[in-house]
């Protein structure tokens, strides 16, 4: 391994040592055990390509689909875990981004 293998190597744990890093990874895990979300992720999916096929069709009752669709859509949204995941992930990705800034302003210098 080389020294740019391990620095790299060396940041990634640090930045797995986060605590923000720890919670998003739990609260993902819950999410992926969470079975109620699980099945309605997967009706949202089947609502999705529903939608699809109906408007293809020009089928009318395609509101309805659509009605049905945003009823499960926010519900899904507003569970406080996925909240949570989302709000989680985006500190995640604000700081990846710092990171990346920070790493790309030093080689600019």
């Amino acid at each position: 391994m080389n020294k740019i293998d391990t620095l790299a190597q060396a940041l990634n744990q640090e930045i797995l040592n986060l605590d923000l890093v720890k919670e998003y990874q739990k609260i993902e895990k819950e999410l992926a055990c969470h079975q109620e979300l699980q099945e309605l992720e997967k009706q949202i999916k089947v609502l999705q390509k529903k939608i699809v096929n109906q408007k293809a069709k020009q089928d009318d009752s395609v509101y309805q689909t659509i009605e049905e669709y945003q009823e499960l859509r926010s519900s899904f949204e507003n569970h406080p875990l996925v909240v949570n995941s989302l709000y989680l992930k985006e500190e995640l990705n604000e700081l990846l981004q710092t990171i990346n800034t920070s790493i790309n302003g030093q080689l600019m210098k």
